[in-house]
């Protein structure tokens, strides 16, 4: 992986910068939620101790779903989402906490919701997957990259899509607010578009939901862009490089305190002292440099 160079640093010097060349959604989201964040997160590399469980539930799905769609084994597929399980997770949560009901037997339950899902789609003849994890890196008009990997190109009665596999434990309405604006749908849109160099028109997206009441319950969704949105989107992306550009130069990355409520670097902007800062990161924190290349 490339970084970028940091030449001067000077807050919290003694760490070493990760910043990547190429900018996927995880990092450039991280930016516009906060700065701060950012250079916790992306520069320095300094992430929690602990994978949060939901992000391991979604990356034993993620795994199964592409497993099943390159082999059509299913078996094979529920092996290699359960070794992503396994390394993550390996246990059940605690009963009684957030996430009590994102067990192994609703993990074992969602395969096989995904995988009647998929055995209907085959079925039906509506969807042509043309890609399975595809990596891309394009380089925006300012010079700059933008990479990441689209869980699938596909064509939905003839015309191009990409699709985003999803695991949430969010409510249907609630859940739809949020395909638009999104910035991951329509960096996708845009990027898919270009690899390909076909007019790609949105992305289908497909949720896996699962609650402590109900689940697994499988819901899709489609988020189209215009031409007019993807321009404006490319527009806005090369104005969030000079932004970076401005806190990379003066080694400032400003706090943005509406975003601090569910935040998991909260308790290092809350100290008093960059030491206690640093004092806070090495404490309950570890250096795990970002590279969208191996998640």
């Amino acid at each position: 992986m490339e970084i970028i160079e940091h030449p001067n640093p000077t807050f919290m010097k003694k760490y070493a910068r990760h910043e990547p060349l190429v900018k996927d959604h995880t990092a450039m989201i991280a930016a516009k939620t906060c700065l701060r964040k950012f250079f916790y997160q992306i520069v320095i590399g300094k992430v929690p101790n602990e994978t949060a469980i939901y992000l391991t539930w979604g990356s034993s799905y993620h795994k199964f779903r592409e497993v099943l769609e390159l082999t059509k084994d299913v078996a094979e597929a529920m092996k290699a989402g359960l070794e992503i399980w396994d390394k993550g997770q390996g246990a059940d949560p605690p009963v009684g906490t957030k996430w009590e009901f994102l067990t192994k037997a609703r993990l074992l339950a969602s395969f096989k919701a995904g995988y009647e899902w998929w055995c209907t789609e085959k079925k039906q003849g509506k969807i042509e997957v043309i890609a399975v994890e595809q990596p891309f890196n394009i380089q925006l008009p300012d010079g700059s990259y933008n990479g990441g990997r689209a869980d699938q190109i596909i064509k939905l009665n003839g015309v191009c899509y990409g699709r985003d596999f999803k695991t949430t434990s969010k409510e249907g309405s609630f859940y739809s607010r949020g395909l638009e604006p999104n910035d991951q749908f329509t960096r996708y849109t845009y990027s898919e578009g270009k690899l390909t160099g076909m007019r790609v028109q949105g992305q289908l997206v497909e949720v896996l939901y699962n609650s402590k009441k109900d689940g697994p319950k499988i819901s899709t969704y489609i988020t189209t862009r215009s031409e007019y949105q993807l321009k404006q989107w490319e527009k806005e992306a090369i104005f969030m490089n000079k932004i970076l550009d401005m806190c990379r130069e003066e080694d400032t990355w400003p706090m943005e305190e509406a975003a601090c409520a569910f935040c998991p670097y909260h308790s290092v902007c809350k100290a008093p002292s960059e030491g206690a800062m640093m004092a806070k990161l090495d404490s309950e924190y570890v250096t795990r440099p970002w590279d969208h290349t191996t998640v």
